[in-house]
């Protein structure tokens, strides 16, 4: 559920500002453990805690409209940094909608709301574990593909470009994380390390090889 956190500057109103991810209606509750490590067999989204809040570091970052002619996303929006931000430091949490691109017991939707979206990191990929209570009629591994996607409902981490004809290389990555109190898998953007921000300087990290290949096929 979106909160009630007002939006940053600069926001596209086509776009729900959020300050807390969610997870999906249609996420199914057997993969549950693989985003939420307090989970178990039987439970559902709302025997889980909620999702935390990620409030916008005001203090770090701002959403800037590119002006620069040179620039790759010229007309479109940056996030810059405020102040400076050491190396190897949390910059801002990276929030959307967490969805499973691998229902279970299904097969996969003909038409895939997140598929063709270029707000879509992976959060988790890897290859299933059943649970004690699964290990009689589990027999194969199953891909476990899920994604978090920031098209429709997100944050100003949304806005971070890749640093392709804009830098020589990223100055920030994503990180996938788990919250500490909550249980929750969480996408969170850090300085490289060695690298840092300077005051005013764009947040720039690499969106990957397979990204720019899927759009040039």
């Amino acid at each position: 559920m979106p909160s009630d956190e007002l939006a940053p500057p600069n926001w596209p109103l086509s776009v729900i500002y959020t300050s807390c991810t969610i997870v999906s209606p249609h996420f199914p509750s057997p993969q549950l453990h693989y985003i939420n490590r307090l989970a178990k067999p039987n439970s559902t989204l709302r025997s889980l805690p909620p999702l935390p809040l990620c409030k916008h570091p005001k203090d770090v970052a701002r959403i800037k409209l590119v002006t620069q002619p040179d620039h790759p996303a010229k007309g479109q929006n940056g996030l810059f940094a405020v102040r400076k931000v050491e190396a190897g430091a949390k910059v801002i949490d990276y929030v959307g909608v967490i969805h499973s691109r691998t229902p279970e017991g299904q097969e996969r939707a003909a038409v895939d709301e997140h598929e063709e979206s270029d707000y879509d990191l992976s959060l988790i990929r890897c290859m299933s574990v059943p649970l004690p209570s699964e290990s009689e009629t589990q027999t194969e591994p199953t891909l476990i593909d899920i994604g978090i996607d920031a098209a429709k409902h997100g944050n100003a981490a949304r806005m971070i470009n890749d640093y392709r004809g804009i830098a020589s290389k990223p100055n920030c990555e994503f990180r996938q994380v788990w919250d500490p109190v909550s249980g929750w898998a969480r996408m969170e953007v850090w300085t490289l390390p060695g690298v840092g921000l300077k005051k005013g300087e764009e947040v720039l990290v690499s969106y990957g090889k397979g990204f720019w290949a899927a759009r040039t096929s």
